[in-house]
């Protein structure tokens, strides 16, 4: 990837990494999108103000967060969004967003006196170049003219952060390009393109809205590329990674998982501490589902810890669900505990250690120091590789692994340059984990050693956290396809390239294995096809806590669920005094 290209795609990281806090102030909404993600939660629910406020201070107390987005359903309808708007501003929030189908904010006074309170950034939700179009996605007649009206306003208006988001769906992909010129003429230049998922009214009006990205890849192509040119910004949400092959500057940051997973929190504990499956968990939604692999990567977790098939423990107390070892981080050699089996992440070097001790070595003077006397996991990097190749002859008791990363920078800063490359070098069938097959050729391929980290679990109740099964999934978990993998021989027995090492290097690393020595031998190696949730593999049973903590006495609620029970139970009071009366 080109230097520029790249110190682009750092700045788009920094960005969209930028600490910010989405707060519901609504259900409600006066559109009736066919692709509503919403319509499946408890409706027309006006959430307390001292609620909001509430979440708002947890933005910036708990999060550190300095950018607030207002949402709902349509935030702008509950009586108290300016209020909310001054509030945010007054409790520091530098910029105070909201994303919206434009109804409320096309009336010329209502807009004044949101900018007046504080309002700095206006996302406009558009979805048709024509009033035909985008008032029968939304459902509300006249919604078009009002929208054109806001945005209109808006971007005559040097006060406000202006821009437009699309939800792409069969409905609007063949002239995606005309929407986009539409808002341009307008004078928009930034666009959030957002692919349509299976949550809700979307699953309900599938066949109206799915499509095959692959028929359209020429219009949708010729919008992304958009993003090359010095004026216009384009932002892919959900968009599948396969499709974005020479466009992997536009693959969305993996920590929009985090955002995804954190607004159905209260389905995966759920599903955590009783056993629950996710509403949406049907194998002819998951195929469409942009958290289907966090659901995979959590499956094999949870999987993992009932077969007590962990080795290593990095954590306090007894070795829990099957570790044999203890894990241990220290500045050098020096400094480790007299305990054994060990596994040790040591910052510096050190002499060798005594007893049944394994060492990550991810600097070449380790290497060198430690090479043939202690067992290795060779962190395969930009420092390890030359000595790797010098030391051919050097390399027992190691096996290599490719460490991923959470971000792009990491990877960028550490990552091999095409590890296929330095495997055909190196030509010893080492044990090698955390590649595609594609990448390591001669290798012998292996699991990566399984390692169990106590900042996995929730400190109270011992189970998964949810938060860190997120994080846990983007910095290892997240592992992605080329479309031409179809063709690969051993396509369903491997879960891909992680996405960072994509966005860094692209997709051009994923060479499908068809014919020839090493795809016959990558198919005699790996024999156990790849079990995901999108094939319909069974829910997990619920595992246990770990030691020393008892079970949680139930999963929270949804307040969500409860504000729509009090409501229920509210009307239901009021139906019985109008009858006694």
């Amino acid at each position: 990837m080109s230097r520029p290209l790249q110190e682009d795609m750092l700045e788009r990281e920094r960005v969209a990494n930028r600490a910010k806090h989405w707060v519901r102030a609504v259900t409600a909404c006066n559109s009736r999108c066919l692709f509503c993600l919403d319509s499946d939660t408890p409706r027309n629910l006006f959430l307390p103000a001292e609620d909001v406020k509430a979440d708002l201070r947890r933005g910036i107390e708990d999060k550190g967060a300095d950018k607030v987005i207002l949402s709902g359903g349509e935030a702008s309808l509950h009586p108290e969004f300016l209020d909310f708007i001054r509030y945010g501003r007054e409790i520091g929030y530098d910029r105070v967003q909201t994303v919206t189908n434009g109804w409320m904010l096309a009336q010329a006074d209502f807009y004044e006196e949101a900018v007046q309170a504080g309002l700095g950034e206006i996302t406009w939700s558009l979805h048709g170049h024509t009033a035909e179009l985008h008032d029968h996605l939304t459902g509300t007649p006249g919604a078009f003219d009002r929208m054109v009206a806001g945005i209109r306003r808006a971007e005559a208006d040097p006060r406000i952060i202006s821009n437009v988001d699309v939800v792409i769906n069969k409905q609007n992909v063949g002239v995606l390009d005309k929407v986009v010129e539409l808002a341009m003429s307008l004078g928009v230049t930034e666009f959030d393109l957002l692919h349509v998922i299976p949550q809700a009214a979307a699953f309900e009006h599938r066949d109206d809205l799915f499509y095959d990205p692959a028929e359209h890849l020429d219009v949708l192509h010729k919008v992304f590329r958009l993003n090359r040119h010095p004026g216009f910004v384009i932002w892919t949400n959900r968009f599948p990674v396969p499709f974005l092959e020479g466009l992997e500057d536009l693959i969305q940051d993996p920590h929009k998982m985090l955002d995804e997973v954190h607004g159905r929190r209260f389905q995966v504990r759920r599903y955590l501490d009783v056993g629950q499956g996710l509403d949406c968990r049907q194998p002819e939604r998951c195929v469409h589902c942009f958290i289907e692999p966090f659901c995979t990567s959590t499956d094999r977790t949870l999987d993992r810890i009932h077969a007590a098939g962990w080795e290593v423990w990095f954590g306090d107390g007894p070795l829990p669900f099957g570790a044999t070892r203890r894990g241990v981080a220290a500045p050098s050699t020096d400094a480790l505990p007299d305990e054994r089996p060990l596994y040790a992440e040591v910052e510096g070097v050190g002499p060798v250690p005594e007893g049944d001790v394994v060492l990550r070595a991810e600097r070449a003077e380790q290497l060198e120091a430690w090479a043939g006397s202690v067992d290795l996991d060779v962190q395969l990097n930009r420092d390890t590789v030359p000595w790797l190749l010098t030391n051919r002859d050097r390399l027992e008791r190691m096996r290599i692994h490719q460490p991923s990363w959470s971000s792009l920078e990491q990877a960028a800063a550490h990552d091999v340059r095409d590890p296929a490359r330095f495997f055909l070098q190196l030509d010893r069938p080492i044990p090698t984990s955390g590649l595609a097959a594609c990448q390591a050729p001669g290798a012998t391929l292996v699991e990566p050693r399984p390692i169990l980290r106590s900042s996995l679990f929730d400190a109270g109740t011992g189970r998964p956290s949810v938060p860190a099964l997120a994080e846990d999934h983007v910095a290892d978990g997240y592992r992605v396809h080329s479309l031409r993998c179809r063709t690969c021989r051993v396509r369903d027995r491997c879960d891909g390239i992680h996405v960072n090492m994509v966005r860094d290097q692209g997709l051009k690393l994923a060479r499908p294995l068809v014919a020839g020595a090493w795809p016959d031998e990558a198919d005699r190696q790996l024999t156990k096809a790849v079990a995901r949730v999108r094939d319909g593999r069974e829910r997990v049973p619920v595992v246990p806590s770990l030691p020393g903590h008892d079970a949680p006495a139930a999963p929270p609620e949804d307040p969500l669920a409860v504000l729509a029970r009090d409501k229920a139970e509210q009307r239901a009071k009021r139906r019985l005094q109008i009858l006694d009366s």
